[in-house]
């Protein structure tokens, strides 16, 4: 994509706004600008022809149960083929805690079966094999989800196991096109996403040898526009030097990515009836979908 100056460029020109005018109104006007561009680009350009091709070796990164479904499910469902990984499996959130009756490490141990047999629905109707990484969420680890004083820690102290666990779950070698990797941007700022994002983009150019590298908008988060937008511009404060476009990748049917989401009915005081949770805010009109971020051209 041209830089955000030099798309609005002979718009303001022709207007008679230029581009110190636009650069005067400061760094998060200018994100705002960048990302509204990108989205508007992303709602009309063809989606990449490489991404379009499944294989059963694409390896789909979860940081939780759940976040696959949320944040690709309708796409996983298109596919129909590959592995998730579920790598922080060990966990201790219901969204209704007195659903689950035992306390202590016995809880632990319920909560994080319930939950596993919920990744394993989801992947019996989408027809992925199911990894896990046996990892404990942040939580489980003493930190609230969303302080991140100690994600650089966690990224070096947990760098050996993800990366083993990531090629513990990749099957053999494949002789002709690279399968795809995708791993979360880490919208909403959780610390069990920006640790395997770090993580990803650590050892960026050793997986990149093994897979095409795709990362996705995680949802619910993006959903809230603000949220989305923070995100966004830490994601690509991390991933500087990475060339990425994004892809939209529409849901269809909404009713059938609810169906998918209902199947994770431990983490709602009620089954979700609307898809927009599910679907990033735009400040642009587009339809329902899920988002990819790649540097594969159109």
């Amino acid at each position: 994509m041209p830089s955000t100056l030099n798309l609005y460029k002979g718009r303001a020109d022709r207007t008679g706004m230029n581009c110190n005018a636009i650069a005067s109104l400061g760094p998060k006007c200018l994100q705002g600008l960048s990302l509204t561009a990108q989205d508007f680009a992303s709602r009309w350009r063809a989606v990449p022809a490489g991404l379009a091709e499944p294989s059963t070796q694409d390896l789909y990164l979860a940081p939780h149960c759940d976040d696959i479904c949320f944040s690709l499910g309708a796409f996983v469902l298109r596919r129909r083929k590959g592995v998730l990984l579920t790598l922080f499996s060990q966990s201790g959130y219901v969204a209704q805690p007195r659903t689950v009756a035992e306390l202590g490490d016995d809880r632990i141990a319920a909560i994080s079966s319930l939950r596993q047999r919920e990744d394993l629905a989801f992947t019996e109707q989408t027809g992925l094999r199911l990894c896990f990484g046996g990892l404990d969420e942040a939580p489980l680890r003493g930190h609230a989800p969303f302080d991140t004083a100690k994600v650089e820690d966690d990224a070096r102290q947990l760098d050996e196991a993800v990366v083993a666990a990531i090629f513990a779950a990749a099957m053999e070698r494949p002789t002709d096109r690279r399968p795809w990797l995708f791993c979360p941007m880490a919208i909403g700022g959780h610390i069990d996403h920006i640790v395997i994002l770090k993580i990803v983009l650590r050892h960026y150019n050793a997986l990149r040898a093994r897979w095409r590298i795709a990362f996705y908008e995680d949802l619910h988060y993006a959903s809230v526009r603000r949220m989305r937008a923070e995100g966004l511009a830490r994601f690509q404060c991390l991933a500087a030097r990475l060339k990425l476009r994004r892809s939209l990748w529409p849901i269809g049917a909404a009713v059938d990515k609810l169906a998918l989401v209902a199947l994770y009915r431990s983490q709602f005081a009620e089954s979700p009836v609307s898809i927009k949770p599910f679907t990033p805010a735009q400040s642009i009109t587009a339809p329902a979908h899920e988002a990819l971020w790649s540097t594969e051209p159109a």
